[in-house]
């Protein structure tokens, strides 16, 4: 269904990140674009408020990275090594796990001579282990959930991260 002023041009912000998703979630190959979506810049973060990192055994995946709350990490095949590729309409679909404060905090499991962070395009300080940024994912709407593992979308393949800092290819 249509926003009520849909035909004046005056959608809401939420209006028009819910159409993002909504097309981003089918896996358009219009959603592999970095451009602004609504022609405006969005940025979507995970955990803006501060980073903790830790690491959860997941029976067929080892130990993996998650957020304090449980939340599952992912990197993204084609980023450049301490960079981001995703941008635009990807970052409403994997919102990256930004670096809030100065310290990112590395729990039980966590190798701390792994984390550092980026600043990325838009300005956030994203979150990066053994090199790789990382997100979080949109379906994942639970702790736990591992529904981005394997997912061929916006240039790459999503993978969970190894608390070894490794991306686990296999299941």
């Amino acid at each position: 269904m249509r926003p009520k002023d849909w035909r004046k041009g005056r959608m809401g912000a939420t209006a028009v990140l819910t159409a993002a998703l909504a097309l981003c979630a089918g896996g358009l190959a219009s959603c592999a674009s970095s451009g602004p979506v609504g022609g405006t810049s969005v940025t979507t973060v995970a955990n803006a408020s501060s980073a903790t990192l830790d690491a959860r055994l997941v029976k067929g995946y080892g130990k993996i990275l998650v957020t304090s709350s449980g939340r599952t990490l992912y990197m993204l095949s084609v980023d450049p090594p301490g960079g981001s590729n995703c941008i635009g309409s990807c970052a409403i679909v994997w919102p990256a796990l930004a670096a809030g404060g100065k310290t990112i905090k590395a729990g039980p499991g966590i190798d701390p001579v792994l984390v550092s962070s980026f600043k990325r395009s838009d300005g956030v300080r994203q979150v990066l282990y053994n090199k790789h940024a990382l997100y979080t994912f949109e379906q994942d709407t639970s702790p736990g959930m591992l529904s981005g593992q394997g997912v061929t979308t916006y240039g790459g393949v999503w993978w969970v991260v190894s608390a070894t800092g490794k991306p686990v290819t296999g299941q």
